[in-house]
């Protein structure tokens, strides 16, 4: 599928291909991108749920967070103004060198960015979340014409 611009200018906007007498539209591929990171995120966060439950099992206690909780309140930090002072001069050096940063590429046409899952409850989302589905791979059943 294409759209014509102009008498000689013509932009694709979707792709199919022909496998064995199916015809299949190509995803687009800032979806197949979302997809994979998507996959990956979610085997890498499954991972880590894992390896903690295992670490409850055998009976480990992260020692640092318990033993900084309650002294954090008891003890503050000094703060050295010569310090600060050497801090804020080679940010404000950094800052006049280098250029300020580009604003962020607009997203592709027809891509809608994924929603914020921050909101829900860590419990809530490891008992919901599935890995996504992967354009490429997981196209459903075949299309194929009957006769």
């Amino acid at each position: 599928m294409q759209k014509r611009d102009g008498p000689e200018k013509v932009t694709p906007m979707l792709t199919y291909y022909v496998l064995d007498g199916s015809i299949y539209q190509a995803p687009q591929l800032c979806n197949v991108f979302a997809a994979r990171v998507g996959r990956a995120l979610y085997h890498i966060s499954k991972a880590f749920t894992t390896a903690a439950s295992k670490l409850e099992k055998i009976g480990f206690v992260d020692v640092e967070n318990e033993n900084t909780a309650p002294e954090s309140k008891v003890t503050k930090e000094t703060i050295d103004f010569k310090e600060l002072k050497r801090l804020d001069h080679i940010l404000a050096s950094m800052q006049r060198k280098l250029p300020p940063a580009p604003p962020p590429p607009p997203f592709p046409e027809g891509y809608t960015p994924p929603t914020a899952e921050g909101e829900k409850s860590s419990e809530n989302q490891q008992a919901v979340a599935q890995p996504p589905v992967d354009p490429i791979i997981d196209q459903g059943p075949s299309k194929r014409r009957k006769f």
